[in-house]
């Protein structure tokens, strides 16, 4: 090999690598970000800074095969460029480096005019005033000295900060074993169900997605729910949590009497917090939707039957999907559930028990002597949830949910 296929060979190579790690510094998006380039006028500076730092290493190599002996036409054809624009390049960078110490990239376009630090203070106290919810067009009728770009950039920055500093913590929960938690709620039907039946109680498993009970009740009680859960407990087996809403069905002595006795430990929502049990709410809705839809088939639009109610059941643990489109139905993942064995239940209460203690210990309770009952509800809350995790029954991630703009109303006064 010759010594121009040599140092055409090794420019070809820099060039290449020169271009993947530009390429890796434009989509990593994991490090750390220097400077703010969102904001109006930065928006160039990154590409700028790569153009030129690759054109001060193309310069750089030219540099070195000039002192090797060759022309400029050769090292044009060597690097591919034209070579009056390697010339221009190396004049460029001369005049640069005379002028400054450090030089800086050159911005295209024109330079960026900006108002008075002032105006812009007083933009952020109005957007501080109306809202995050504040449109452009009122920014313009308030600042009309200032312009428009600017009142942009500025109100979106403003819409940035705003998002990541409001924003609800929201848990994602992942029920890792079929039959060890269950969810249950009533509802009411458009009328009643073959006029006999006012109320549908809904059980569902929660790791399974299953449906366990669609069942039509003549009342909203203890008895019912007794009756109906020891049915449940007799067919598939007791679970260890219970999941609820404060309602006096499930908080009646009857329905408390027959979780004890099954080992069962019930999970209260807090007060006023129906997504707390939001698996069961959103079971319940659309089975109302597969059941209304039955009976409109057969016309009997909101006139529910037995049979309704059966075939909606039927229907949404054969085809429903709650592990993904390709996933499988809820009678095939509630096949695959393991028995809850005497041990590991005698183990779980052992866990909840310890969790309970150092909950009171955290929160400052009294570590003996009885609670009211708002206070031992929330503290077996936190118990259970430990305990469910600790016993991997339950995985959780969390996501931030950045809260919606919401519009003020305007009132006109006359």
């Amino acid at each position: 090999m010759n010594d121009t296929a040599a140092v055409s060979t090794a420019a070809d190579v820099w060039l290449e690598e020169t271009h993947m790690e530009r390429m890796q510094n434009l989509c990593d998006r994991g490090r750390p970000a220097l400077p703010d380039f969102t904001r109006r006028g930065f928006s160039q500076q990154p590409r700028r800074r790569l153009e030129h730092e690759l054109r001060g290493r193309i310069v750089t190599l030219s540099e070195v095969l000039d002192l090797q002996g060759y022309t400029l036409g050769q090292r044009g054809g060597l690097l591919q460029m034209s070579p009056r624009t390697l010339r221009q390049w190396h004049y460029d960078f001369q005049a640069l480096h005379t002028a400054l110490a450090q030089p800086l990239p050159l911005l295209l376009g024109r330079p960026v005019v900006r108002a008075a630090v002032a105006q812009r203070n007083a933009v952020i106290e109005l957007l501080n005033e109306l809202g995050p919810a504040t449109g452009l067009p009122t920014l313009r009728a308030c600042f009309p000295g200032m312009l428009r770009a600017e009142l942009d950039d500025l109100l979106r920055r403003y819409r940035r900060v705003w998002r990541r500093r409001y924003h609800e913590a929201m848990h994602i929960l992942h029920w890792q074993v079929p039959g060890s938690v269950w969810a249950m709620d009533f509802t009411e039907p458009p009328a009643a169900i073959d006029g006999l039946f006012p109320y549908i109680l809904a059980v569902r498993d929660l790791a399974s997605g299953r449906q366990l009970l669609w069942l039509p009740v003549r009342a909203a009680n203890g008895q019912e729910t007794r009756v109906a859960l020891a049915l449940l407990f007799a067919l598939h087996g007791a679970p260890l949590i219970l999941k609820s809403d404060n309602g006096s069905p499930f908080d009646a002595g009857a329905t408390l009497a027959l979780l004890h006795s099954a080992g069962v430990i019930p999970l209260f929502s807090p007060p006023y917090y129906p997504r707390y049990n939001g698996a069961a709410e959103a079971g319940i809705g659309s089975l109302k939707t597969r059941t209304e839809y039955h009976a409109a088939r057969h016309d009997r639009p909101a006139q529910w039957t037995c049979e309704d109610v059966a075939y909606a059941q039927a229907e949404a643990n054969a085809t429903a999907r709650p592990k993904g489109p390709t996933g499988p139905a809820p009678d095939q993942i509630w096949a695959t559930r393991p028995t809850i064995t005497a041990d590991e239940r005698s183990a779980f209460h052992h866990a909840v028990n310890q969790h309970r203690g150092q909950v009171r210990l955290q929160q400052g309770l009294p570590l003996e002597g009885p609670l009211t009952c708002q206070e031992e509800r929330a503290m077996d809350r936190l118990a259970i949830q430990r305990a469910l995790v600790e016993h991997a029954y339950l995985l959780f991630s969390r996501r931030r949910i950045p809260l919606p703009f919401i519009r003020k109303k305007v009132t006109e006064i006359t």
